[in-house]
């Protein structure tokens, strides 16, 4: 998977209670590589990721995936969490990168794709 990350994920279970993800960060170099995710629906659920987690298709799909509202956020206080870092909202970086297309005005030309 290339890297920098595209804007776009879903999560193969429920992190949070949601599993559309926008990746509004990221940074790090060769296995310390990281992503920070910004749930699709809620934007206080941020999750910071080791992007080699963000590469095992077992874990997180590149895109949103269509899935029924059951699927996507069933209930709040049901979901697993599996094996990553999640961090508390004060400890999550919150700015976006400057290809993320987040920012307006963007001088950028080169945007990241979204799926």
């Amino acid at each position: 998977m290339r890297w920098p990350p595209r804007l776009s994920w879903t999560s193969t279970y429920l992190r949070q209670g949601f599993r559309h993800f926008v990746a509004i960060n990221y940074g790090g170099q060769g296995n310390e590589r990281w992503v920070i995710l910004v749930a699709v629906l809620d934007g206080k659920s941020r999750l910071s990721v080791r992007w080699e987690e963000m590469k095992d298709p077992s874990k997180w799909i590149s895109g949103w995936l269509k899935l029924t509202r059951k699927e996507a956020n069933p209930s709040k206080g049901n979901y697993i969490s599996g094996n990553k870092i999640e961090k508390k909202d004060e400890e999550v970086c919150l700015h976006v990168s400057k290809d993320s297309g987040l920012l307006i005005p963007s001088r950028l030309n080169q945007i990241r794709p979204w799926h």
